[in-house]
C-alpha cells in the first residue's frame, strides 16, 4: 500500500505504522470504542455521573451512548516521540524518494557514494534501530546523519570531540543552506542566548545542534535536551568519532562515556554512532559503552585503491631529507605546461640523470603549475614553522598551521589552502578533521603517527575525489625513539589516574598494541593496505598489487629494510656489533662515537700512506699526510657537531611540551659540548664524556626531572671552537 493517509474534513488523522516491507493502516474506531476512550481520557466521578443522569428527563439511571458521533482527532502538527509528524508519515518508498530529493536539492549530489551508504541512510530514516557506521575517511559518514536531519522536522543533536571540527562542519552545512548551530565555550553571550531562545520556541529553526561531550554533561544542556524531547522535537542523538568512547580507541576521551546517561533523559530517541577506525575490539566496546540497542551495523572495507602508500627511510636518503620531501611534493602536486618552441624538445626529451635534474629540466623549459594540495604533518609547532620555511625555500609555497597562531591567522591560512591559493599546509595532527577538500593529492607524515588507527584516519584525508593520491611516511630510528618516549609518557599518565586498575591495564594494552602495529607497518616488508585490513578485521585480506611501494617493487623495499636494519646504517654512524657487545647501546652512544677506532676502517687508515722509502718520495709523503690530516680535521668537526646535535635532541625531549625557543636549547647544547671538549685530554675521553652527558639527560627525562638550561647571556662567555689541536700544541700552550 503506498501513499500517505488522507485527512477528513474534521482534521482527523489516520494513524500509520510501518512494518517490514509494508505499512499498516488502522481503521476508524467504532462508536462504542469511542465512548470507552472518551471515558478513559476524561474520567468522571460518581457525583458527576449522577448529576448528568439527573439532568436528562426519563432517564432510568443508566448511561446511554451520546447521540452525536465523536472521534479521536489529532492536531495536524501532532508528533510522535521520535519527532515524525503523524500527518506526514512516510512509506519506505516515499522515504527513499524524499532522501533522493534532499540529496540532490540540498547536498548537490546526483547519487549516493556507495550502496552501503544508501542502505545506512535508509535504516536511519526508518527510525526503528540504533545504527553503527564504520566508513573510511572520505566515504560520506557525515551525510548519513545530516540528510535524515533535514528530512524530518525537529532537532538532531551531534556530539563531536573538537570545537575546530564542529566549526568546520557548521561552515560546510550553512553553505548548503542547512540550519545548524553549536553550543560551546567559544560562543559569545549573545550567540548563546539566540540559540537557546530558538531551541525553546514552538518550532525551532535549528536542524543540527553540535556540542562537545564536555558540554553535554552540563545541567543547562541536559535541560535543553529534556525540553526538546518532551515537546517531541528531538530527532536523533549522533556520536561522531565514536572510537573516542572506548579504551581501545586511539583517541580515548573519558567524557564520551558519560553520553550514555542521556538515554535516561530521552529513552525513545535513536542513536547513531560513526567512526572511521574501528577494529573488532573497538566496535564491540562502542556498542557496549553507548548501550546501543537493537543496532544495525554498516561497515565498509578499509581498502581505498586510489591511495598509494609508501615509507621512506630518512637514514638512507643521501642528501637532505627536507629537499627530498620538497621534490616529492613538486612531482605530486604540479604539472609543467608544454612548450611551443621546437628547439626545446631535444633538451626536454633527454632522459634526466636523477629526480633533481628532472625537476630542473622541466622547470627551465616550461611553467610549473600547482594542480593539487597537500598536508604535511609534523609533531611540534616549532617543527611546523621550520618545515614551512624550508619547503618555501625549495619552491613549494607552504604555510604553518598550529594552535600557537591566532584564530584569525589560522582561519586565513585555512581559507587560502581551501581555495588553492597556497598548495601545502604544514600542520600538527589535529588539522584536517571535518575538512572536506577533494583535491588533496598528498598527505605526508614527517614523523609517523603513534598509532596505526590514527595514521589510517589522517592519511585518509587524501584523494576524496577518487583520483590517485599519495600517502607517505618519512621514518627514522630517531622518530621511533621519540614516539616510544611519548608512549611511555602517556602510559605513566594513564597509570597515575585514579580509576579501576582493570581499565588502566586495558588502556595501557591498547596504547602499546597501536604503537607496535605502527612500527610494524613501517619496518615490515609487506603490503601496506593489507596491514590496515588485518588491523581493522576486514574479511578481504588480498594484497593491493599496485597501490603501495611493496607491491610495486618488493625487492627495493626488502633492500632498503636490510640496509635500515644493518649495523652500518644504524643511526647513520656505522656502529659495529663488536662495539655493541662491549656494552655500547645504539640509542645512547652509537651516534656520538661515529665508529670510534673503527673510523679508520671507513677510508681514513693512516697506514694507507705506506712506506716512504719504497712507495713515495719525501715530498709526496708530506703531501699525502697533509691531505689525511685535513680529512681528519673535517671529520672531527663533523663529530663535534653530531655530539652537539645529540645533546640538543636529548634536551628537546627533556623539555618537551614547554614553550621554549630553539635558541635556548641550542645555546645550552653548545656550552655543554664545549665544556666536555675543554676538559678532555683526548678524543676518547671526550667521546665518553659526551655519552655520559646524554645518558644523564635521558635518565632525568625518564624520571620526569628537568635538566637546567643555560641563559643565552652565558653563551658570550664561551670561547669559540677553533678545531682540534695536536698534542704538541696543547703542551706548548700549557708551558
Amino acid at each position: 500500500m503506498s501513499g500517505s493517509a488522507s485527512t477528513n474534513a474534521d482534521t482527523t488523522s489516520e494513524i500509520i505504522l510501518e512494518s517490514d516491507g509494508e505499512e499498516i493502516v488502522y481503521s476508524k474506531p467504532s462508536q462504542a470504542d469511542i465512548e470507552k476512550w472518551q471515558f478513559l481520557l476524561n474520567p468522571h466521578s460518581r457525583k458527576d455521573l449522577s448529576k448528568e443522569v439527573a439532568k436528562k428527563p426519563g432517564s432510568s439511571g443508566k448511561i446511554k451512548p451520546t447521540e452525536e458521533k465523536k472521534s479521536i482527532s489529532l492536531p495536524a502538527n501532532q508528533e510522535s516521540k521520535s519527532g515524525v509528524q503523524l500527518k506526514k508519515a512516510f512509506t519506505c518508498e516515499e522515504l527513499g524518494e524524499e532522501a533522493e530529493r534532499v540529496l540532490k536539492d540540498v547536498f548537490g549530489h546526483k547519487k549516493f557514494k556507495t550502496t552501503l551508504q544508501r542502505k545506512a541512510i535508509g535504516a536511519i530514516l526508518r527510525k526503528r534501530w540504533d545504527v553503527f557506521i564504520c566508513f573510511p575517511t572520505g566515504a560520506g559518514k557525515s551525510l548519513c546523519y545530516q540528510l535524515p536531519a533535514v528530512v524530518y522536522p525537529g532537532v538532531t543533536v551531534v556530539f563531536s570531540p573538537l570545537i575546530a571540527l564542529i566549526q568546520d562542519q557548521i561552515v560546510a552545512c550553512k553553505a548548503k543552506g542547512i540550519r545548524c548551530e553549536s553550543l560551546n565555550s567559544k560562543c559569545t553571550a549573545a550567540e548563546r542566548t539566540s540559540i537557546i531562545e530558538d531551541l525553546r520556541s514552538m518550532s525551532p529553526k535549528i536542524q543540527l545542534l553540535y556540542i562537545t561531550p564536555e558540554s553535554a554533561a552540563t545541567v543547562n544542556t541536559q535541560r535543553i535536551i529534556t525540553s526538546l524531547y518532551r515537546r517531541s522535537l528531538l530527532n536523533y542523538f549522533v556520536v561522531d568519532e565514536a572510537h573516542c568512547v572506548t579504551h581501545w580507541g586511539h583517541d580515548f576521551r573519558p567524557d564520551y562515556l558519560k553520553l550514555r546517561n542521556l538515554r535516561e533523559l530521552a529513552p525513545e530517541v535513536h542513536w547513531i554512532a560513526l567512526t572511521a577506525t574501528a577494529g573488532p575490539e573497538v566496535q564491540a566496546d562502542i556498542l557496549k559503552q553507548l548501550r546501543l540497542d537493537n543496532v544495525k551495523k554498516f561497515k565498509a572495507s578499509t581498502f581505498r585503491g586510489n591511495l598509494y602508500y609508501d615509507v621512506i627511510m630518512k637514514d638512507l636518503i643521501p642528501g637532505s631529507p627536507e629537499k627530498h620531501l620538497a621534490l616529492f611534493l613538486l612531482q605530486a602536486l604540479t604539472r609543467t605546461e608544454k612548450l611551443v618552441k621546437e628547439s626545446a624538445k631535444e633538451t626536454v626529451s633527454r632522459t634526466p640523470v636523477n629526480m633533481f635534474e628532472a625537476v630542473k629540466v622541466r622547470e627551465s623549459h616550461g611553467e610549473r603549475v600547482f594542480t593539487g594540495s597537500a598536508i604535511v604533518y609534523c609533531r611540534t609547532r616549532e617543527e611546523c614553522e621550520t618545515m614551512a620555511r624550508r619547503l618555501t625555500e625549495e619552491r613549494v609555497p607552504s604555510y604553518a598551521y598550529h594552535a600557537g597562531l591566532s584564530n584569525k591567522i589560522r582561519d586565513d591560512i585555512q581559507n587560502k589552502w581551501m581555495k588553492n591559493e597556497v598548495p601545502v599546509i604544514v600542520a600538527t595532527i589535529s588539522f584536517g578533521m571535518g575538512i572536506d577538500k577533494a583535491d588533496v593529492r598528498a598527505v605526508v607524515h614527517w614523523t609517523s603517527s603513534s598509532n596505526l588507527a590514527a595514521y589510517y584516519q589522517e592519511s585518509g584525508r587524501a584523494g576524496r575525489d577518487g583520483k590517485r593520491s599519495h600517502c607517505r611516511i618519512y621514518y627514522s630510528r630517531d622518530d621511533r625513539q621519540f614516539l616510544n618516549y611519548l608512549l611511555n609518557q602517556e602510559i605513566m599518565k594513564t597509570r597515575a589516574k585514579k580509576i579501576d586498575k582493570e581499565l588502566i591495564n586495558e588502556q595501557v594494552k591498547a596504547l602499546q598494541y597501536g604503537f607496535e602495529k605502527m612500527v610494524n607497518f613501517c619496518e615490515s616488508a609487506s603490503c601496506r593496505h593489507l596491514a590496515f585490513a588485518k588491523y581493522f578485521g576486514d574479511d578481504d585480506l588480498r594484497p593491493c598489487r599496485t597501490s603501495c611501494d611493496y607491491c610495486k617493487n618488493p625487492k627495493l623495499v626488502d633492500t632498503n629494510l636490510t640496509k635500515f636494519n644493518s649495523d652500518s646504517y644504524k643511526l647513520g654512524t656505522g656502529v659495529s656489533r663488536s662495539r655493541r657487545k662491549r656494552g655500547l647501546e645504539d640509542d645512547d652512544d652509537g651516534f656520538l662515537y661515529e665508529g670510534g677506532r673503527n673510523c679508520y676502517k671507513e677510508g681514513y687508515d693512516i697506514n694507507e700512506c705506506g712506506d716512504a722509502s719504497t712507495l713515495l718520495e719525501s715530498e709526496e709523503k708530506k703531501a699525502r699526510c697533509n691531505l689525511i690530516a685535513n680529512e681528519f680535521a673535517k671529520r672531527r668537526k663533523q663529530r663535534r657537531e653530531s655530539i652537539r646535535s645529540a645533546v640538543a635532541a636529548a634536551l628537546m625531549m627533556n623539555h618537551f611540551g614547554e614553550e621554549l625557543c630553539d635558541r635556548k636549547i641550542i645555546s645550552t647544547s653548545v656550552q655543554l659540548e664545549f665544556e666536555m671538549f675543554k676538559n678532555s685530554k683526548n678524543s676518547v675521553t671526550y667521546q665518553h664524556k659526551a655519552s655520559a652527558k646524554v645518558a644523564e639527560i635521558k635518565k632525568m627525562t625518564r624520571e620526569n626531572q628537568k635538566f637546567p638550561l643555560f641563559d643565552e647571556e652565558h653563551e658570550g662567555n664561551t670561547p669559540k671552537f677553533e678545531g682540534f689541536k695536536s698534542a704538541n700544541s696543547m703542551l706548548n700552550m700549557k708551558q
